[in-house]
This record gives C-alpha cells, structure tokens and sequence, in this order.
C-alpha cells in the first residue's frame, strides 16, 4: 500500500462523527487559510479519517465546490504522512473536517508550502489539546 493514496476508509462517513466534529466537544483552528477541526476518537478507529467541506455560501457552482474539494484531497493525500506518523506514534485516532476558507483558487504551487505548514501548526494543537486533556501526575 503506498504512504501517498487515499482510501474510502481514511474519509469520514458515519454521520455521528460529522455531528461531533460540528458539536461542542470538537476543536478548531485556522492556518494559512485552511480551517481544520478535529475529534479525537476511541482506539478501534481509522488512525485518521478526513472529511473535505466547500461552502455552497462562498462558491455558488458545484464545478468549483467539486474542483476545490478535489485540490483539497489532493494536498492532503500528498502531505499527510507527517500528521499521521505523529498519530502513529503517540497512538491517537482523529477525525478531521478540512475547509480551505482563503479568498484566491487554490492552485498546488503556491498552496502546497501553506498546506505543510498548516499541518505542523495543526499537529501542534493536536498535542496541545492532548497533553493539556491529561490528568495530572502526582
């Protein structure tokens, strides 16, 4: 299996785990004109299923919700192997709603260095969040 695909099982589609990334209990960030929010999930799970959003408020046509998404997955697929070798290695399981929330059309040259840098910003807070939910050590 290569480090670079996408399978149906990496993406989100159990509706109780889009509510929840919707809910209270989830956390939210913006980097570089990409929003991410995220849930921690129990053991059994996907290491990290993602979900790709376009706002219908911002793009009105479907070809460019579909086209914006497709980018999307794109970046992801290509840059994902350092946020789940941080999940593989302090063993946490996420489900993760990906929305580009910029202005300009996403293009891979000029988005791409934006995209790994909002990843390391986001496993970041992903540890931030995790440590800080820990109880504390007597």
């Amino acid at each position: 299996m290569s480090s670079f695909s996408l399978h149906k099982t990496e993406r989100i589609s159990a509706q109780k785990h889009i509510d929840a990334l919707f809910g209270k209990e989830s956390a939210a960030m913006v980097a570089y004109g990409f929003r991410f929010s995220w849930i921690l999930l129990p053991a059994p799970a996907q290491t990290c299923a993602v979900l790709f959003i376009s706002s219908k408020k911002k793009l009105k046509s479907a070809v460019e919700r579909n086209q914006r998404k497709r980018l999307l997955r794109e970046l992801y697929r290509l840059n994902k192997n350092p946020l789940l070798d941080f999940l593989l290695a302090n063993e946490l399981r996420l489900a993760l709603s990906l929305n580009y929330v910029g202005s300009s059309p996403i293009k891979m040259s000029t988005h791409e260095p934006a995209f790994v840098q909002a990843i390391n910003k986001l496993i970041l807070a992903v540890q931030k969040n995790h440590t800080s939910a820990l109880p504390a050590a007597h």
